[in-house]
């Protein structure tokens, strides 16, 4: 071990000393006792060691007489050290003459000391160049940890400990700057100390120059406080001992460093705290080569944060995007309210399902956070291209609007009055003219007119039975042809019906309300969503949100739309929203055009339609086993209660 003396020694290197005797290098006039004696009155140390009974390095040796040793052994023992010897040995590096005069030994020990000092010197720096090069590696390495993304509470636990190592102190405290509110702030967000153990609770802080932390954040300079307990009274800041006297601790050294933006702007502080001496064990101050060293890590550590909280703001940004379209689209058609919360809450369940579920197709799948939130995104976005949509075409519950079924009416009731007028007229003819029979006559026209008013009647009441969007039996159609066929003549002579070509085909529509080119153009809304969410510059871990939103209407066997895309064309997410999708929009609550399904008979339909081959069947069976909706629905609860 070295020999704290400030002195170099000088050391009689012997192969064994005999037990008892434990040779002295004083005593005799011999060589070893010339040398000690000079030694002594340089102040050195003068010791005899034998070489085999330890393998410690001594650094502290300046001259080592070589007596009963090998010299290669010895130069191992004393790395630093001069090697002479009387006798010739491979290794010395003095031999010295039987007869040599005092001051060629003087001589010796001088050249003796400035070489050991030579040496001890090169190799401090050797070991400082080993020092930096390794805080160097240590920067690096904390550089390329900070550039990962990770949650921010992990990226602070990360910055701190990180740069405590690097600092080889004992503790150390995170504090960040919170503008949020009218005043700002000074959140005291994490504390490390390898000393003790204490429950830590984040707190927010008056921001003001009395605290060593709130100066160095208004401040923007750097602290390095060899001991607190002695802050100058000429100080605005002070330390504050609370946790040194509730823990029994004792801060001395202290390191406050500012950690600056791009911008140049604080946006927090970090504090180390007492740095250890590695050989001493006892807090020293930090130093100006480690305060450069941590100013880089303060400005990495900034520059991280930063950009953690951008990129939470970004997610933020996409989720309130995502929120105020769910909204717009609800508030087109307020009878489909909750269906894309539904949608995306049982997608997801189901997804993560598969894996558990025991089926072996499935077994090896596994879904990141990333891949989760980005289905997720594409569920709640699924219909959002229905705002492309006409809202008469997108609100239509019956198969005329309210307008156009008015107008149909108000036509019958004016041809009613129109037959009532000629009945009368016909009645003022036959009294002008004194007919005979007048009162046969006048039975058969009253006759004739309760036949045309029933039969307009019985008209109305067609169109309104075939205007509900129900399944239409085959002799309404036929009636609406001659619906269509009844004919009357306006005053300027003109040949007019009941209803138009568009009214019939709109009525002759066998299932539902819409019309072909009505059922094209809501089908569009799938484009409409795929188009409209390819134009966002989604992130790369949310880049197939378009693909698997615009995939939801497709079908297994190639049916679907809007690009008849078959088995394992479409996205896995996608084949599992569609399960969702047919499932809500069965069972959500009444809309103007259909009723609410019970869930047995919902289920029912899923089954037939995976028979059919048109939806996974292992999905289904899945989802009907692991009742992935009864879950949602909690979830369906809260959001309406809130």
């Amino acid at each position: 071990m070295p020999l704290d003396t400030g002195k170099p020694s000088f050391c009689v290197a012997v192969a064994a000393i005999a037990a008892g005797a434990n040779r002295q290098a004083d005593s005799g006039t011999g060589l070893a006792e010339r040398l000690s004696e000079l030694a002594r009155a340089r102040a050195w140390q003068v010791r005899c060691v034998d070489v085999c009974a330890a393998d410690e390095i001594d650094e502290q040796a300046a001259v080592v007489l070589v007596e009963g040793a090998g010299a290669h052994g010895v130069r191992r023992r004393f790395p630093h050290a001069l090697l002479v010897s009387e006798k010739e040995e491979a290794g010395l590096d003095l031999l010295l003459p039987g007869t040599v005069d005092d001051r060629a030994l003087e001589r010796l020990l001088g050249h003796g000391e400035s070489h050991w000092r030579r040496n001890l010197k090169v190799m401090e720096l050797f070991r400082e160049v080993g020092a930096r090069r390794q805080r160097m590696s240590q920067l690096s390495d904390i550089a390329l940890s900070l550039s990962t993304q990770m949650n921010f509470s992990d990226l602070l636990e990360t910055i701190l400990l990180e740069a405590r190592r690097l600092a080889g102190c004992d503790a150390g405290s995170l504090y960040l700057i919170d503008e949020s509110e009218d005043e700002p702030a000074l959140v005291f967000k994490l504390a490390q100390n390898d000393s003790r153990d204490f429950p830590f609770i984040e707190q927010r802080l008056a921001l003001t120059a009395e605290s060593l932390a709130g100066y160095v954040a208004l401040t923007g300079e750097e602290l390095d406080i060899p001991d607190v307990y002695a802050i100058g009274d000429d100080k605005p800041y002070r330390f504050n001992r609370s946790f040194d006297d509730q823990n029994n601790y004792h801060t001395r050294s202290m390191l406050v460093l500012p950690m600056r933006d791009h911008r140049d702007n604080v946006v927090g502080v970090l504090q180390f705290i007492n740095r250890i001496d590695p050989l001493e064990d006892d807090p020293v101050p930090f130093g100006e080569e480690l305060v450069e060293l941590l100013r880089a890590v303060a400005s990495q550590a900034a520059v991280s944060i930063q950009k953690n909280l951008l990129i939470r703001d970004v997610n933020r940004l996409f989720e309130s995007f995502v929120q105020a379209s769910v909204k717009t689209i609800e508030q087109r058609d307020p009878s489909t309210s909750g269906h894309s919360f539904r949608v995306a809450d049982t997608t997801v369940a189901l997804l993560e399902t598969l894996p558990r579920s025991g089926m072996a197709r499935f077994r090896d799948l596994s879904f990141s956070d990333a891949h989760i939130r980005e289905v997720r995104y594409a569920a709640l976005l699924h219909d959002f291209g229905k705002v492309g949509v006409r809202e008469n075409v997108l609100l239509k519950a019956n198969k005329l609007t309210d307008e156009r079924l008015e107008l149909i009416q108000y036509r019958i009731e004016l041809q009613k009055e129109r037959l009532r007028r000629r009945a009368v007229e016909r009645e003022l003819e036959m009294l002008h003219h004194h007919a005979a029979d007048i009162e046969v006559a006048r039975r058969r026209v009253h006759r004739d007119l309760g036949t045309e008013l029933t039969l307009l009647a019985d008209f109305e009441s067609m169109v309104l039975r075939a205007n509900e969007p129900s399944v239409l039996d085959e002799t309404v159609a036929e009636e609406l042809r001659e619906i269509r066929d009844y004919a009357y003549r306006e005053l300027d002579g003109t040949l007019n019906g009941l209803i138009t070509d568009a009214d019939l085909l709109a009525l002759s529509v066998r299932k539902g309300s819409l019309t072909p080119d009505e059922r094209r153009e809501i089908q569009a809304h799938v484009n409409h969503t795929r188009e409209f969410l390819s134009v966002l510059p989604w992130p790369p871990e949310l880049a197939s949100v378009p693909e698997i939103a615009g995939a939801h209407h497709e079908k297994l066997d190639g049916s679907g739309y809007p690009q008849g895309l078959i088995g394992e064309q479409i996205p896995l997410a996608s084949r599992v929203m569609t399960v969702c999708d047919i499932y809500d929009a069965l069972t959500a609550m009444d809309r103007p055009y259909k009723k609410a399904m019970p869930v047995d008979r919902a289920l029912a339909i899923l089954e037939d339609e995976a028979r059919q081959g048109l939806l996974d069947g292992d999905m289904v069976q899945i989802f009907i086993d692991s009742r992935v909706y009864q879950r949602t629905q909690t979830e369906e609860d809260r959001r309406q209660a809130v």
